[in-house]
């Protein structure tokens, strides 16, 4: 497992399987799994999956853990068997993602699917579970409630951030387990950059009416149509920081997953190149440990 940044405590023995190997008809690969600084804790396990280690192929090549845009099931449900062994899981679980604010708390897994409903956050303080929020652009968002324990999961595109799925994550949180925003640690992983993000000024409306005026940090250059690159990355940043997260307790993990085709899936990429709709998914996940 590769860790960023790299530290002493990265491929720790706390870290099942910390290089994880696995053969699917013959073959042998490596995960590569980046880490966050402020989930560096005893009792969590968490992960932003890559594009290595996997047997999908073509636009879902490798390591695709999304079901929903025509890979082969099998080679799916290897990718993810893989990144489960490599953690140390029982069981990932993961949500019928809609860029909406619904909030699922999961107190098992589920029975006969992988996906515990329709929604875009997911909640446990159930060990064992890997909570999984896929992405191919958008922001993954991971949360850890040290004293109770509790963790969550959350997918926030743009859509998602402006219906405020992270701060309903977050109250859904304090409401199942008790938990005080000012004690949560969080974790935001690669998303598209602002470089490479640009939206149409009816998006940079609803970010208005959500953050006020937007600044340089938020958003590029407005173009001649009143358009600008949109850093989606941050705006969950700030959300993060005005729920009472700490901000020294918030990391950002770097990388573009639209520039940086060897390491992550686009869903704009994939648009720019042809073949819109056809490719595979990356995830934040992060489970407690049993």
């Amino acid at each position: 497992m590769r860790c960023w940044p790299t530290s002493p405590r990265c491929g720790a023995p706390t870290i099942s399987a910390g290089t994880a190997s696995a053969s699917w008809r013959g073959e042998v690969s490596e995960l590569d799994f980046l880490r966050a600084p402020t989930l560096d804790a005893d009792g969590i396990v968490h992960a932003f999956t890559t594009r290595t280690g996997g047997v999908s192929a073509g636009p879902y090549e490798s390591l695709n853990l999304t079901w929903s845009r025509g890979d082969a099931k099998e080679a799916v449900a290897e990718n993810r068997r893989r990144v489960t062994e490599a953690l140390g899981l029982d069981r990932l679980v993961f949500a019928n993602q809609v860029h909406g604010r619904n909030v699922l708390k999961v107190d098992a897994a589920p029975r006969t699917a992988w996906s515990a409903g329709e929604g875009d956050a997911l909640i446990t303080d159930r060990p064992g579970l890997g909570l999984c929020a896929q992405t191919a652009d958008c922001v993954p968002v991971l949360l850890f409630d040290p004293e109770r324990p509790a963790v969550a999961a959350v997918h926030a595109g743009w859509r998602g951030i402006v219906a405020e799925i992270i701060p309903a994550a977050i109250s859904a949180m304090g409401e199942a387990y008790g938990t005080a925003p000012a004690r949560l640690r969080a974790a935001i992983g690669p998303a598209i950059s602002k470089e490479n993000y640009r939206v149409g000024p009816e998006v940079l409306e609803q970010f208005e009416a959500v953050f006020g005026d937007l600044d340089d940090a938020l958003v590029g250059p407005r173009d001649g149509q009143g358009g600008a690159g949109l850093d989606v990355g941050e705006a969950a940043r700030r959300q993060l920081v005005a729920a009472g997260i700490p901000e020294a307790a918030v990391s950002r993990l770097p990388g573009c997953t639209f520039a940086d085709e060897a390491r992550f899936f686009s869903s704009r990429r994939a648009a720019r190149d042809g073949h819109a709709g056809k490719f595979g998914g990356q995830c934040g996940l992060i489970g407690l440990r049993g």
